[in-house]
């Protein structure tokens, strides 16, 4: 089996995601202020003299919880199938690969959303004026995040057809 290759996958598709915390997505320039977005939210370097940025830490929340999330499913998924010998177990990281899948599509969904729709209309209603969002090397890390777990996920549903077929011989 090509189990090992697979959790290799897994493995760097949860680092992949992991370094959404340390690159940013996208930023966004302005007349007065930058902002960075983050996986674990938005950022600004400047200093606001007359309060706190405009992006609290709840403001970013969803981006946060399923970053965090897609993270551990994958790195879940390269650590289960180090141990994965029944058919049970092949099966349970099948439908949990499928559900991975959904969150990093959701993730990419709600990073593109907050770049294009959500951030430039909260910093339009406290009267900030900012560029369109220019997109960093972060936007590549939730891409090939998911490319690596469509293809493991793929390499996984032919293993488990191989072992229902020995199955069967026996």
């Amino acid at each position: 089996m090509s189990q090992r290759l697979q959790s290799i996958f897994y493995f760097l598709a949860a680092v992949m995601l992991a370094m959404l915390f340390f690159l940013p997505f996208a930023s966004f320039y302005g007349d007065f202020h930058t902002f960075d977005l983050f996986g674990h939210g938005i950022t600004s370097p400047d200093n606001w003299e007359q309060g706190a940025s405009p992006f609290s830490m709840t403001f970013s929340l969803p981006i946060l919880i399923l970053t965090v999330t897609a993270m551990i499913l994958s790195g879940y998924l390269a650590m289960g199938l180090f141990r994965a010998v029944k058919m049970s177990q092949f099966l349970k990281l099948a439908k949990i690969a499928r559900v991975d899948i959904i969150v990093i599509v959701a993730c990419i969904a709600a990073l593109l959303g907050y770049s294009y729709f959500i951030i430039p209309k909260m910093a339009q209603s406290v009267d900030i004026t900012i560029a369109e969002p220019t997109f960093r090397l972060g936007i590549a890390f939730p891409l090939v995040a998911l490319l690596l777990v469509i293809a493991a996920t793929s390499a996984l549903k032919k293993d488990i057809k191989k072992v229902r077929a020995t199955d069967r011989i026996r």
